[in-house]
C-alpha cells in the first residue's frame, strides 16, 4: 500500500471557511459578495480600505449604499437589468467613499449558482480613478484647442452634427480674422497668439449662456447660438464691435450666418452657406477699403 506523506494528505483536504475569508483578505482588489437578494454578506479588507466601510456597516444592506449623487442612472439601470437576468457585468462605475469622495472603479460581477439555483453574486471593484482622470484628459485635448481654450474643430463638428440631429432651431456663425497674418509677420508669433486669447476670451464672453465658441483653426472661429430669434444684423454687428474693444486695439474681421432650419436643413448646407456670406462680407470690406 501506498503510504501518503502528511503534506500530501493536508494539501487534500478542502480549506475550512474560515480561512477562505482569511485568504480572500490579503486580495489586492476590493471583493464583494452579496446573497441573491443583493443583501451583503461579506466584504474583504481591500474593500472596506478603499470605500472606508466595514463589513459590519454593510452587512445585510445593498450596493445603493456606495452610490451617489453623480452616479450615472444608466450606469444604475444596467446593472440592474443584468443582475435580473442573473448575467455576469463589467462595467466602469462612479461610486462613493462613506466620507463621500468620489471613486470611479472598473466593476466585474458574477453570479454564483447552487445546485442550478442562484445564490450569490461576487463583485471586483478594482480602482479606476487615475485611468478615469487620464482618459478625462486625453479627450479634453482631442476635443479642445490647446492655445485658446475654445472648443476645437472635432467638438465644433460634434456639436455641429448634434443640434442638427436635435432638430431644434439654431444659428450657425463663422468668423475670419482680417490681416493675421501680417500681426504675425510684424510682431511675431507670440503676439499673434496673444490675439488669438484675447479674441477667445471676447467670444466666450459674448456667448455666455447662449451659445458656444469655437476655434477651427488658425484665425477661423465658429460659434453656434442657441435659437433662431436674433436679428443677423445684431449677430454680426455685435460681435464685430466686441472685437473692436479687445485688448484696446481694434480688430477687424468678418462673419457669416446661417440658420438652421429655416435656411438649411443639413451640416453641409449650414456651412456652405454661413462660409459664402462670411466671404462675400470680406470681399465688400476689402473693396470698400480700396476705395479709399
Amino acid at each position: 500500500m501506498i503510504q501518503l506523506a502528511e503534506s500530501d494528505t493536508v494539501a487534500s483536504r478542502p480549506l475550512e471557511h474560515a480561512l477562505v475569508w482569511q485568504v480572500l483578505d490579503t486580495a489586492d482588489v476590493g471583493l464583494l459578495v452579496t446573497d441573491a437578494r443583493r443583501r451583503i454578506v461579506y466584504v474583504n479588507e481591500a474593500f472596506s480600505r478603499v470605500t472606508g466601510y466595514r463589513l459590519e456597516e454593510v452587512r445585510g444592506r445593498t450596493c445603493a449604499l456606495l452610490q451617489g449623487a453623480e452616479t450615472d442612472p444608466a450606469d444604475i439601470a444596467f446593472m440592474r437589468a443584468a443582475l435580473d437576468r442573473g448575467e455576469p457585468f463589467e462595467r466602469v462605475v462612479l461610486n462613493y467613499r462613506k466620507d463621500g469622495k468620489p471613486l470611479w472603479y472598473r466593476l466585474r460581477v458574477q453570479p454564483m449558482f447552487v445546485d442550478g439555483r442562484l445564490q450569490y453574486f461576487v463583485g471586483v471593484q478594482e480602482d479606476y480613478s487615475e485611468a478615469h482622470a487620464a482618459q478625462r484628459e486625453l479627450e479634453r485635448l482631442a476635443y479642445h484647442d490647446g492655445l485658446t481654450g475654445l472648443g476645437n474643430r472635432r467638438a465644433f463638428d460634434l456639436q455641429l452634427h448634434r443640434l442638427v440631429g436635435d432638430g431644434q432651431p439654431f444659428v450657425l456663425q463663422l468668423l475670419d480674422l482680417d490681416n493675421f497674418k501680417q500681426v504675425n509677420d510684424r510682431y511675431g508669433h507670440p503676439a499673434g497668439d496673444a490675439l488669438l486669447q484675447r479674441v477667445a476670451a471676447c467670444l466666450t464672453q459674448a456667448t455666455q449662456g447662449e451659445g458656444t465658441a469655437f476655434r477651427l483653426g488658425g484665425d477661423e472661429f465658429g460659434l453656434l447660438w442657441s435659437g433662431a430669434d436674433r436679428p443677423e444684423s445684431t449677430l454680426a454687428t455685435g460681435l464685430l464691435g466686441d472685437l473692436v474693444n479687445v485688448g484696446g486695439e481694434r480688430i477687424r474681421g468678418a462673419t457669416g450666418t446661417a440658420r438652421f432650419p429655416e435656411e438649411a436643413g443639413d451640416v453641409e448646407e449650414l456651412l456652405r452657406l454661413a462660409d459664402r456670406r462670411l466671404y462675400a462680407q470680406k470681399a465688400l470690406t476689402q473693396r470698400g477699403q480700396a476705395a479709399r
